[in-house]
């Protein structure tokens, strides 16, 4: 996954803003468990076109999946290639555990 996100896909790069706070303790994080999943397949809609990698920010990447129209968003540490949120038609769906924060506090570049 990293391999993928490191090719940048003609991605914007920002660097972290200074003093940003990341997320507090594991139990702040519990809900990513359930994200585990999504990593296989950001990697392969990555490799096929499907999604592109749209901004980074450090070690963190955009990967976008059609958010245009209703499809996912995803944030990725591009080092172990997790997901940290899920965001954009998960968001209308309202489906518990998703779109908790978007973009995830480790985000520190603004959008």
């Amino acid at each position: 996954m990293g391999a993928l996100l490191a090719l940048g896909c003609g991605a914007h790069t920002t660097p972290p803003q200074e003093g940003a706070q990341p997320l507090g303790g594991a139990e702040d994080r519990s809900y990513r468990d359930a994200y585990g999943p999504y990593a296989d397949e950001v990697r392969e809609a990555l490799a096929s076109g499907r999604c592109k990698v749209d901004k980074k920010c450090g070690d963190l990447a955009f990967v976008n999946c059609g958010i245009e129209a209703d499809g996912l968003g995803y944030y990725v540490d591009t080092r172990s290639g997790a997901v940290l949120e899920v965001c954009g038609g998960a968001c209308w769906a309202r489906r518990e555990g998703f779109c908790v924060a978007c973009p995830p506090p480790e985000w520190t570049c603004g959008e």
